[in-house]
């Protein structure tokens, strides 16, 4: 669409805006763009985003931002599946549990590892009965374990895999993630003005 185009259009475009609100945009997985703004339809799409961005970009729209979309760096789909991933062997069949810290022999693992008995728990590795929390024992925290390859984490690295074009992306490709804005907009007074020159030059 011409800049000329876009000017001949201006008062519908204009008019499809709230005066007293911001156009919010709805999100939907099935637009092109991840979202869409009310109003326009397949056939005439007068609140295309683009047609949003001339008006922001002449004055006649303020653009309010609203969110960050995240694109795959492949397709630029906005179908991304984030999850968190073994920092080993990159897979996603990665599980969440708290971990107890023997201080004696050095033994880091899931408190379930620890069997109870009646005189208290036993560590796996040493096989002593462990004494109170603080004294031989603690628990350092959350930690991570894969189930892929049995490689256990505090932090977790982050991936991705592109819903679209079926892509993968580690840490590091996660780097190379595209960003969208968008926005809402809010009609200035400079828009407001050539709706009111429009409207009396119709009548």
């Amino acid at each position: 669409m011409t800049a000329e185009e876009d000017f001949e259009r201006l008062p519908a475009v204009l008019a499809a805006l709230p005066r007293e609100a911001l156009l919010q945009p709805v999100w939907n997985t099935s637009s092109p763009k991840g979202f869409y703004y009310p109003g326009a339809t397949p056939d005439e799409p007068i609140l295309h985003p683009d047609s949003l961005e001339w008006l922001a970009d002449k004055g006649y729209a303020e653009r309010v931002f609203v969110d960050r979309l995240s694109l795959c760096p492949n397709c630029e789909s906005h179908a991304l599946n984030v999850h968190d991933i073994c920092s080993a062997c990159g897979s996603s069949n990665v599980v969440q549990f708290t971990a107890l810290f023997h201080f004696r022999c050095g033994y880091v693992g899931p408190t379930e590892t620890f069997r109870e008995e009646r005189e208290g728990l036993r560590c796996p590795k040493c096989r002593r009965i462990l004494a109170g929390p603080g004294t031989d024992h603690d628990s350092p925290g959350t930690y991570f374990r894969c189930l892929n390859c049995t490689g256990m984490f505090q932090i977790p690295e982050v991936g991705a895999r592109c819903l679209s074009c079926g892509c993968r992306f580690d840490q590091r490709g996660m780097q190379n993630v595209k960003q969208r804005d968008v926005f809402a907009y809010r009609i200035t007074e400079l828009g407001l003005r050539a709706i009111d020159d429009a409207t009396g030059r119709q009548s």
